[in-house]
């Protein structure tokens, strides 16, 4: 059993409208749906990309604290890029493992929208 509970999920998730967590974990990969709501959106009228990076950090972290040292980690540090614009609706994240070692978890994770992947972000987190 991990430290870390699926039912006990940050507030930033609830804010970023967070839903459907499908957790694999023979594969150990995380699955999340994020609704981005019209108060997300730039001057252009499309999902800001902070935003975006919170709901792939948010993904990141939760599957984090999936780790197999069952200890908490933190994000050290973070790349995202940008490949369409993102709209108001769902978007679906996938996050997975690249690496877990004992002091180092390398995570990757995917958005998507109308089966169009439309940010990816890498991130390194520190065991603690």
């Amino acid at each position: 059993m991990t430290m870390f509970k699926l039912e006990h999920l940050p507030p930033i998730h609830h804010l970023l409208n967070g839903h459907e967590l499908e957790w694999d974990a023979d594969l150990r990969h995380l699955k999340i749906k994020y609704t981005a709501l019209e108060s997300f959106t730039n001057p252009r009228g499309t999902v800001e990309g902070g935003m975006l990076c919170a709901m792939l950090d948010d993904a990141m972290g939760i599957l984090a604290g999936l780790n197999q040292a069952e200890r908490p980690a933190t994000t050290i540090n973070l790349s995202l890029d940008f490949f369409r614009p993102c709209q108001v609706g769902v978007v679906e994240t996938h996050a997975y493992f690249i690496k877990e070692g004992q002091k180092i978890l390398n995570l990757e994770s995917e958005a998507w929208q109308d089966n169009k992947l439309i940010a990816k972000s890498s991130a390194a987190f520190m065991v603690l």
